[in-house]
């Protein structure tokens, strides 16, 4: 009797559905296009089929990062939300080379950070502190995946139009258009992703990259850098333009000053460091075309003429053009770092002075090399040795030009007439 009750019990917990059979091979939930269920993936693991299984390399670059950097790795389902599945790696070398290995991805659509020192392709040296770049693609459609500041730059833009209805390679497209068109390049040619260009190859797209990276870094320290790039992501993510006129300017008053050919020679050595050969593309067309063409306008400068210095009213300023004869005051300049250099002429335009029309204080003096004077052109020339500098000097009564080189270049990045009284 008791046999008997305990069939009739099992049968009815089955007719209720409360008890699942032994045999069942293939969840119900498989094929329904979402994650649920004992899943691991979408419609995959657990008792579905089993994921995808990929291996994935790439190179993070700015310059390249440095060996032992972190990448980390997030699956995302096809709306590229976050499905809790992750991985973490390494930089393996100075290349900036990562890779993961047959990794089980309930789908192809991924994210990747990259955290570390890097090279900075602008100043020829490893970075003094950390950075981090982003990257999202489609491992079905691309044969490896770089993160660098292309990609960082259109994330969010990517995410933000998927989650609006477009397309993932859609929006891919259209996000990199967009950046390409904020530094005037030809959004007509037929650019590979994004995720595919390398400062280490040497096609016209990969020059792209390169000229856009370099604006992008420009002399900016690594906090300034990544305040740049975190502003850029915000401001383009719901409609892909630079709205910002300080951002605007932040890019040109820094591309203005790119020195194209010693950064050409920065990559070749850096990589001829590590035992590889390249061929850096034409890039300093597309910096050139951007400072040329672009309506973004200089609204500050990369180096820092304060209204006053330690000896008084400074004579480089941006604000005073008047100052009183035979009272000393400041020579201030301050430099963003040791790969620009800055030179200041003195020259005379008019005045009774017969001989030297100004004089310093010796002691004064703070980290500038100063030639003699020039009875010919009636000049002085005033190089930064330092960061910060200042001096006391005076003037006898007339007008004077003050010009102001960066980098060496034949043309004065800023040119100064002062009246002295």
């Amino acid at each position: 009797m008791q046999f008997s009750f305990t069939r009739l019990l099992i049968a009815a917990l089955l007719g209720l559905g409360l008890l699942q059979s032994c045999t069942t091979e293939t969840s119900t939930f498989c094929g329904d296009g979402i994650q649920n269920g004992n899943e691991t993936g979408i419609d995959c693991g657990g008792d579905c089929p089993p994921c995808a299984s990929y291996s994935i390399e790439g190179h993070a670059q700015k310059g390249p990062f440095l060996n032992g950097s972190s990448v980390f790795l997030a699956a995302l389902d096809s709306n590229l939300n976050q499905v809790g599945i992750s991985y973490n790696s390494q930089i393996l070398d100075n290349s900036g080379y990562f890779f993961f290995s047959a990794l089980n991805l309930p789908s192809s659509y991924v994210s990747l950070r990259a955290d570390g020192f890097y090279f900075n392709e602008v100043c020829g040296n490893p970075s003094a502190a950390q950075i981090t770049l982003n990257a999202v693609s489609n491992l079905s459609s691309v044969p490896a995946v770089n993160v660098n500041t292309l990609t960082h730059l259109e994330k969010a833009r990517v995410e933000y139009l998927v989650a609006n209805g477009t397309s993932f390679a859609q929006a891919k497209d259209q996000a990199l258009k967009e950046i390409l068109s904020i530094f005037n390049i030809d959004t007509t040619m037929a650019m590979p992703g994004a995720e595919l260009l390398s400062i280490a190859n040497s096609s016209v797209y990969d020059g792209v990259l390169i000229a856009i990276t370099s604006i992008l870094q420009g002399y900016r320290s690594e906090s300034e850098f990544s305040d740049l790039m975190a502003n850029l992501v915000t401001d383009l993510r719901t409609d892909g333009i630079l709205n910002s006129a300080s951002l605007a300017s932040e890019l040109i008053s820094h591309a203005q000053l790119l020195d194209t050919a010693g950064i050409r020679q920065n990559i070749i050595d850096r990589y001829d460091a590590m035992g590889i050969t390249v061929n850096v593309p034409a890039f300093g067309q597309h910096i050139q075309n951007y400072i040329n063409n672009t309506t973004h306008q200089v609204q500050s400068t990369v180096v820092d003429y304060p209204v006053n210095g330690l000896n008084g009213l400074n004579l480089l300023n941006a604000t005073d053009s008047t100052y009183t004869a035979g009272d000393f005051h400041s020579l201030v300049a301050n430099r963003p770092n040791n790969c620009l250099s800055l030179k200041v002429v003195i020259e005379k335009i008019s005045g009774n002075c017969p001989f030297g029309c100004w004089y310093y204080s010796v002691s004064s003096v703070q980290n500038w090399n100063i030639s003699s004077y020039d009875q010919t052109t009636q000049s002085q020339i005033f190089i930064s040795t330092g960061l910060e500098t200042d001096l006391a000097l005076g003037f006898d009564s007339g007008r004077y030009k003050l010009s102001m080189y960066i980098n060496d270049q034949p043309v004065p990045n800023r040119v100064k007439i002062i009246k002295v009284n």
